[in-house]
Order: structure tokens, then C-alpha cells, then sequence
């Protein structure tokens, strides 16, 4: 199985950084909009990108240090896989750890879906160190649908 891996570091508490990923305000300013009517672990999460929507369950949403978003939209290339984030202190700072897991092979898809998570793993830490993000409403388009 092929796996997108990253890692970040952001002047900022663990507790800072996870606030912005474990609530759906949060993850609207570094990502996408997303909405969850029991955003818990155990619940749901619904991330709306501007041509789709994609399902998640919230498999573990530990504070401060891990969360993890299991794909359930069956349509999506993401189906199946797991989104893990995981903060680590580090100094006057924290690691973020971010794993894209279960991808079935290494496609063109793969390949522009690492790029993009390089691209909002950046939005999160602007968002964090400089108060502003640039989530997917303001992104440069990443597409590959067409390729394979």
C-alpha cells in the first residue's frame, strides 16, 4: 500500500495547532468547508471541496496530540484510506506528523494529493504562526482527474 507522509514544524503549542483541525471552523480556515453534526470520535465529518463532498468517520481524536479521519465516500479516490495527524512538542514549537494511508497504488491522483496536502500542511502553519490561511477557496487548482 502506498502512504502520503509529511512532516511540519509550527511555532505553536500542540494544543493550538490540534484546535484548528478538531473542529470544522478550524479545518474551513487551513483546508476546506466541512461540517460534522457530532464532530467526536466515533462521529462523522463532512469535508466540501468545490466539486464534490467527501464522508469521514472520526476514528481517534485524542487531545492534544492525534486525529484520524477514516474515508467512507465509496465515489472518492480517498475511500478507504485514513488522514492521521499527530502533534508532537517540540521545544517552543510542535511536529506535526501528517499520514495519508491505504492508497491502493501510486497514481497521478497519489501524486497530486501530496502535493496538496504540502500545499494546506503550509496553509495550517500560516494560519497558525500568521493568523491567515489559504484554504481550497483560495487554492491554485490541483487536478488530475484525467490522468491515471
Amino acid at each position: 500500500m502506498a502512504a502520503i507522509a509529511h512532516l511540519v514544524r509550527i511555532r505553536a503549542t500542540p494544543e493550538e495547532i490540534y484546535r484548528r483541525v478538531a473542529t470544522t471552523s478550524g479545518i474551513a480556515e487551513w483546508f476546506t468547508e466541512a461540517s460534522s453534526p457530532n464532530y467526536c470520535e466515533g462521529g462523522t465529518l463532512e469535508l466540501r471541496f468545490s466539486d464534490e463532498s467527501v464522508s469521514f468517520d472520526v476514528t481517534e481524536l485524542i487531545e492534544p496530540s492525534r486525529i484520524v479521519w477514516h474515508c467512507t465516500t465509496r465515489e472518492n479516490s480517498w475511500f478507504n484510506t485514513d488522514i492521521a495527524f499527530e502533534f508532537v512538542p517540540e521545544g517552543d514549537g510542535t511536529i506535526v506528523r501528517f499520514d495519508h494511508l491505504g492508497w491502493t497504488e501510486t497514481t497521478d491522483r497519489f501524486r497530486d494529493c501530496s502535493m496538496s496536502w504540502a500545499y494546506f500542511l503550509e496553509s495550517l502553519r500560516s494560519l497558525v504562526e500568521e493568523g491567515r490561511g489559504t484554504p481550497e477557496s483560495v487554492a491554485p487548482a490541483c487536478d488530475s482527474t484525467s490522468a491515471v
